[in-house]
């Protein structure tokens, strides 16, 4: 499998700003692509040079993290802080797993305790 890059969540975001002015539709085999295009599809303005380094606990997710107390997914991999800043109060909740670093689109949206989300470089993308 080929790994995702900046492209090709250019492309699904802007396949998703064009679905939304037509009235039409699709979806995507790889989750992270999928989000990516439901920014695009809601209008929300993505800035792809905003490359940042994030900490979580925990692997990443194969999908997009999930609010269990909404029961909804999150628009991008909810992170417990960006590398060099404060963690998020919920974090505690997960000391008990391994810290992890990882690489990343920064969203404008924020996870449903006000953790940033990502949108993860560097995993399987199986769309393109």
């Amino acid at each position: 499998m080929r790994e995702i890059t900046i492209s090709d969540y250019k492309r699904a975001y802007e396949l998703g700003k064009k679905h939304a002015e037509e009235c039409d539709l699709c979806g995507w085999y790889t989750p992270f692509l999928q989000a990516s295009y439901d920014l695009g599809y809601e209008g929300i303005e993505v800035d792809f040079s905003k490359v940042v380094k994030a900490e979580r606990y925990g692997d990443l997710p194969n999908g997009c993290s999930y609010n269990y107390a909404d029961n909804k997914k999150e628009m991008g991999v909810s992170a417990s802080n960006l590398v060099g800043e404060k963690e998020i109060g919920s974090s505690l909740w997960f000391t008990d797993r391994e810290k992890i670093v990882f690489e990343g689109i920064l969203l404008p949206v924020k996870g449903s305790d006000g953790e940033p989300l990502l949108l993860p470089l560097g995993v399987e993308q199986y769309d393109f």
